[in-house]
């Protein structure tokens, strides 16, 4: 999806368990974001919780240069690690 750069960009995700029920991870929910050139603009940051299972962060994109940015979601539930990914462009 684009957005312009100085945009607010809502970047959300929902975490589920084997049964599809909404869960929450019991030790973290992070994002990372980098720009087109791997530049970390977000780093491992906690997201905000909505309600079960589902999270989201507000990155403003102020400054950012255009291009393709990659959002990385880790959740984190004691020793197991999930990761998603997803991109958006700013134009």
């Amino acid at each position: 999806m684009a957005f312009d750069i100085g945009e607010t960009v809502i970047c959300s995700v929902e975490i589920k368990d084997d049964t599809g029920a909404y869960k929450d991870p019991t030790t973290s929910m992070k994002i990372t974001i980098t720009d087109k050139f791997n530049v970390i603009k977000v780093n491992a940051v906690d997201m905000t919780p909505d309600s079960t299972g589902k999270y989201h962060y507000d990155c403003q994109t102020a400054g950012y240069l255009d291009g393709k940015y990659m959002v990385i979601y880790t959740a984190t539930d004691v020793a197991r690690i999930t990761i998603q990914k997803e991109t958006f462009d700013l134009v």
